[in-house]
């Protein structure tokens, strides 16, 4: 009796044309080398915008993404991380964003987590791209533990789109 995973997976290969046309469908992991090449505010951004999109209908995440990357000034980590608790409020106060001021702080616990990626590997790519390739659920456990809010789903999307 085949599991449920293999009876989809059967599924999946006759309606792709097997194997081949599927693995043809799925996504290409990014290499070290391309995850190097991606910026630290780049991923902050990333991490930022999972953490909105929980709980919310995403396209409205999405409406407003310019006015995420003013208010969180292009999501520089050194940046963010260094906002007073003052400052996070009236972050979170402005209407050019979803106004959430737990999603807010940990948007700057985030900043410091790449602060400290930075320092111990040289940027967040770096850490990524050295992270065995075998061990996907230890980097989310990871991302769980020192990250704010990249557990559950947030993290897990953070990594596929990353």
């Amino acid at each position: 009796m085949p599991t449920l995973f293999q009876s989809c997976y059967q599924r999946a290969l006759d309606h792709q044309g097997g194997e081949d046309a599927l693995q043809a469908q799925l996504p290409k992991a990014k290499t070290a080398r391309q995850l190097a090449n991606v910026g630290d505010d780049r991923y902050l951004a990333e991490m930022a915008a999972c953490i909105f999109r929980a709980g919310f209908v995403w396209r409205v995440v999405q409406n407003k993404w310019d006015g995420f990357e003013e208010v969180f000034n292009g999501f520089l980590p050194i940046w963010v991380a260094s906002r007073s608790p003052e400052q996070l409020e009236e972050m979170a106060s402005d209407t050019r964003i979803i106004r959430n001021l737990n999603k807010v702080k940990a948007v700057q616990d985030n900043a410091l987590l790449v602060l400290d990626l930075q320092r111990e590997y040289g940027s967040v790519g770096k850490f990524l791209g050295q992270w065995p390739q075998d061990d996907v659920i230890g980097l989310w456990q990871y991302l769980k533990k020192h990250g704010s809010r990249l557990g559950g789903n947030s993290g897990q999307y953070f990594l596929r789109f990353t």
